[in-house]
């Protein structure tokens, strides 16, 4: 039995934008939980990070589809599926890493303060944390999508 190329690197593509899609949509749905209760532009960023993690697998699919042609090769259509698993599996879980993280946050019902500052109105001090802190676990997060990213880039060529 042998395989299809062009199947094999049209599932690199796909994967590639559903598995980091997903991982983008879990993280997003907590991420934007958490932006509507603090009512502060910053409380933004998770839900712009969460999007990066869908970006991920649309650039890997474009290279991907952009190197299919009649000529491809067995062993370059592997490639070619395995860059798209891999950076897809790694979004989908840096996306339910974030998700959980900002479930947490949300269930908790954290409150980020800046440079020092909290309002009255943000409850007490038990619930508070440090914005650097929050954006610096984010980025952590992040971190494993990128790494996936890299992988699938090299794998690209």
């Amino acid at each position: 039995m042998s395989s299809d190329p062009t199947l094999l690197a049209g599932l690199g593509c796909a994967l590639a934008v559903f598995l980091c899609g997903l991982g983008a949509a879990y993280a997003t749905s907590h991420a934007s939980s958490f932006a509507l209760r603090h009512q502060d532009l910053m409380a933004m960023v998770p839900v712009v990070q969460a999007g990066v993690l869908a970006v991920y697998g649309i650039i890997i699919a474009y290279l991907i589809q952009s190197k299919i042609t009649d000529a491809l090769t067995t062993s370059d259509a592997y490639k070619f599926f395995t860059a798209g698993l891999s950076v897809g599996l790694a979004c989908l879980a840096s996306g339910f890493g974030m998700g959980k993280f900002l479930k947490q946050c949300n269930a908790e019902e954290l409150l980020f303060v800046r440079k020092g500052r909290a309002e009255p109105k943000q409850g007490s001090a038990s619930k508070k944390f440090s914005f650097t802190t929050f954006v610096l676990c984010l980025i952590y997060l992040e971190a494993i999508g990128l790494y996936g990213l890299i992988v699938a880039l090299y794998l690209v060529g």
